[in-house]
Parts: C-alpha cells; structure tokens; sequence
C-alpha cells in the first residue's frame, strides 16, 4: 500500500514539477518576467509538496511502528499463552504427583501397620517360645499334710517334675541332731498349663522311726523343680503337726534359710531361728483345705 503511494507521490510530484517548469518558462519568455508573487506561490507550493512527502514518511513510519508493535504484542502474547500452558501442564504434573504421593503414602502407612501386626504376632509367637513353665507349690491338711503342684504357665506344660520336703523335728533332739521328717524325691511327669497335681498325700519319712505326736513342730524347706521350669521354687516351712502351718519362699541366696543352716541347728539356736521365721511379714498360712 505504501509503494503504492510513494509511486503517486513520484507521479504527483513529477507532475508538479512538469507544471511549474513549463510555467517558469512561459514566464521566462514573458517580457515582464516572474513577479515576486509569482515567487512566493512557487515557493509555497514547493514546501507544501515537501510537507506532503514528510507526512507520508511519518505516516510510514507510524504504520510500521504499529505493525512491529502489534506483532511484538502478538508474539508476546503467543510466548505468554505457551508459559501459561507450560504452566499448566506443571500443576497437573504436580498435582498429578501429590496425588501419587499420598496414594503411597497410604500404601506405606498400611504396610507398616501390616508390618507391625506381623511383629506383635511374631513377639506374641517368640514370647510363646520363650516362656517356661512356672512351678509353685503349697501344702495343705494339718492331720495328714499333702502338697499340690501348680503350674502358673499359661502355656508350657509342666513336664518331669520332682519335689522333696526335708525338716526336722525340733521337738525331738537325739543328743547330736533332730529327728529327721522328709520325703523322697517325688517325680510329676506332666502338668497341663494352668493347671496343678492334685493333692498327694506326703509319704513321710523319720529318722528315727518314731512316730509324731500332735503339736509336734516340723521346721526345714521343700523344694520343687522341673528340667525346663523358670526357676528352682523353695519354701521355709513350720508346722505344728495336726495344727498350724506356715511357708514362705526363699531364695538361694538366703543364707539363713539353707540346708546347711538347718543341718546346723541345736538346742541352742533353734528357738531363736524359728522365733525370727514366725515374726516374719510375708508368711503364707497353709489352707486346712483347697476346695
């Protein structure tokens, strides 16, 4: 469109110049020649064409100024409408993302919750593994004493048992030593978990074979064990024959209450042995009955 008016402009102006030189001449020829009015029309139209041409020039420029301008923006807007589709294509990766994240992250809190249930089973299972039996024991019947035999594992059976009682008639010194009443390793092959062996009466053994009497007073230790049990039970044991009777567990390191210290005892020391058992706050009072 430009070249178009550039090209009339050249016309125009051609033309023009046509014009004005074909006019200078005739009134060159003239006898009078150009007046000074002549002058400043020819001068006023050689700067209007010039104002003519510096217009279509600024309008050229002003065109092209707009088209760079319209297709900067153009170009602008295509880059921005490009970022904002990169844009969007990010969130939806990233939300896209999250939503896996936290899909995973369900999978991993149920995994580790599965694990968990698997570790409390296996602890539970080892635990059962682990566990021994539990052996405890009481005496009961003053007129005729029996023991029972508990195991207070809930679940490891109680098996190849044995319990022995051993005391001394400390109503009966022999002038070197007490008569001695026990019995002999007595074995319990098998105790069902939480479960016991019912009374046994003791098969009583004196040394010398003379019989008791009511109201005489047995002072010694029972023990009872199995091969695979938790721990060695022993009990320090006084009882009145045909009346009262007291127990109480001791340890191995109680040397005040060993086999030694029983072999030990006389006239002497007895009561003051027995006097210190009795006063004792953690004695168990043997039931004249279990049912």
């Amino acid at each position: 469109m430009f070249w178009l008016m550039y090209a009339l402009l050249l016309l125009f102006i051609a033309l023009l110049a046509v014009f004005l030189g074909r006019q200078l001449y005739r009134h060159h020829q003239a006898p009078e020649g150009l007046s000074l009015g002549d002058y400043s029309n020819i001068a006023a139209t050689v700067l209007n064409v010039v104002l003519i041409v510096l217009a279509v020039v600024s309008l050229h420029i002003a065109v092209n100024s707009y088209r760079d301008a319209k297709d900067s923006g153009q170009r602008q807007e295509t880059a921005l409408a490009a970022q904002q589709r990169t844009l969007d294509a990010s969130r939806s990766a990233l939300d896209h993302s999250v939503e896996t994240a936290i899909q995973q992250q369900g999978l991993l809190e149920q995994a580790v919750q599965a694990a968990r249930s698997q570790l409390q089973i296996l602890e539970a299972e080892w635990k059962r593994q682990l566990e021994q039996p539990d052996i405890h024991a009481i005496l009961v019947y003053p007129s005729k004493p029996a023991i029972v035999v508990e195991n207070h594992s809930k679940v490891k059976p109680v098996r190849d048992a044995s319990y022995q009682l051993i005391t001394l008639n400390i109503d009966r010194w022999l002038g070197d030593r007490y008569q001695s009443v026990s019995t002999a390793a007595t074995s319990v092959n098998h105790i069902r978990p939480g479960g016991s062996y019912l009374p046994s009466v003791l098969s009583l053994l004196l040394d010398p074979n003379e019989p008791l009497v009511k109201g005489n007073r047995l002072y010694g230790y029972l023990s009872v064990d199995c091969v695979d049990c938790a721990a060695h039970r022993r009990y320090w044991v006084y009882l009145t024959y045909g009346d009262e009777r007291w127990l109480r567990e001791v340890e191995d390191t109680e040397q005040d209450y060993s086999l030694p210290t029983l072999a030990k005892l006389t006239p002497a020391t007895v009561e003051a042995h027995v006097s210190h058992f009795r006063a004792r706050k953690d004695l168990i009072p043997m039931p004249t009955r279990i049912w």
